[in-house]
């Protein structure tokens, strides 16, 4: 069974409204069976996976990683994606480990906005279950050198555990600021909303009908 995950930490700018609307983006193009989760601390209208831990914001999504959540390939999404194209071509069906290329000032590095794996990942849970304090100080986004957060963590495990990192081609996984004002590009699945704006200020008139 394939898995769509994605994750909701109580007290942001999100709640159970755009896991639904991500939910329901996931079923208009993903045309075979396929287990939809929630990691959360709150109530939300799909299947829930209990958050474990107090990591706050974008360092909740480690716990993607825990052991034994998911069996299969999975592919994980951002709340502030908004699902236009097929995504069955975005799963990693044989082991190994794929994400979005970083877009814009940052390019090049794992933006964790979109990734997928097949196989056990869980020494990335174990890594940062390790000494969560100090991983979340060292990748602090006001620290000089502009490798922050999650992100900049997996990427530097997974190198570390002689990890093979790969992204997807082209425009499969899209940025809003920098590809899709007029509209998705050709061939795109998803379009990421990092920063601002979000999908919810219906930025650009295509996003009415995509992110319902």
């Amino acid at each position: 069974m394939i898995t769509v995950a994605c994750v909701l930490r109580a007290g942001g700018v999100y709640d159970a409204s755009w896991v639904a609307k991500l939910r329901d983006g996931a079923a208009r193009h993903l045309d075979e069976p396929h287990r939809f989760v929630c990691l959360s601390d709150v109530d939300v209208p799909c299947e829930r996976i209990e958050l474990v831990t107090t990591w706050p914001r974008w360092w909740a999504k480690i716990e993607l990683f825990r052991r034994g959540l998911f069996d299969g390939p999975v592919l994980y999404l951002d709340l502030d994606s908004v699902v236009v194209g097929p995504l069955g071509d975005l799963f990693q069906r044989e082991p190994g480990f794929r994400s979005v290329k970083m877009w814009g000032k940052r390019a090049g590095g794992i933006c964790s906005t979109a990734m997928t794996w097949c196989g056990d990942y869980s020494h990335l849970f174990s890594v940062m279950a390790s000494d969560a304090d100090w991983i979340m100080q060292r990748y602090d986004r006001t620290r000089p050198g502009g490798r922050i957060g999650d992100q900049a963590f997996i990427e530097d495990a997974l190198t570390d555990a002689g990890e093979e990192i790969r992204h997807w081609p082209g425009l499969k996984v899209a940025s809003f600021k920098d590809h899709s004002r007029h509209a998705p590009p050709v061939g795109a699945s998803v379009v990421a909303f990092h920063g601002r704006p979000k999908p919810s200020e219906y930025p650009s008139p295509w996003v009415r009908n995509a992110w319902r």
